[in-house]
């Protein structure tokens, strides 16, 4: 889950008091299981955006996006994870996870892709138990 305070973009158009994402990685057999829900918009259903791809470093079709076609994804040395948005080629949102020292889920990114205006933003996440409860600490 987002934590909101913890969190901002370059552009200021973050939305503090009604940001609500809850992110799943499963990084397994050497592919990437992703799925997020985003319930930011109170008054619109939930988004939810949902992926499975090797991380080879190969772009790979993606239907599930206006603003992208393809994604790309890999481990970098250091253990953190990658991932790149492409339309026609051209990446427009990079991103990078990693857990920080806090055991807080550390995402950076850098977006190009419309309506948003271009931004880089900093958002960490908080791991949540079966039960709800927040807790410090990831699995990444």
């Amino acid at each position: 889950m987002i934590e909101r305070e913890r969190s901002s973009w370059s552009n200021g158009l973050f939305p503090r008091d009604s940001m609500s994402l809850t992110v799943s990685l499963c990084l397994r057999d050497g592919r990437l299981f992703y799925h997020s829900v985003n319930r930011t918009d109170p008054a619109a259903a939930p988004s939810h955006f949902r992926f499975d791809i090797p991380l080879d470093d190969r772009p790979y079709p993606f239907a599930g996006s206006r603003r992208f076609d393809h994604l790309r994804g890999r481990l970098l040395p250091d253990g953190a994870l990658e991932i790149l948005k492409l339309r026609d080629g051209a990446i427009l949102i990079a991103e990078i996870w990693r857990p920080d020292r806090d055991g807080l889920l550390f995402r950076w990114g850098v977006s190009c892709a419309v309506p948003q205006a271009p931004k880089v933003y900093s958002e960490y996440f908080s791991m949540l138990d079966e039960k709800g409860a927040t807790q410090h600490a990831c699995s990444l």
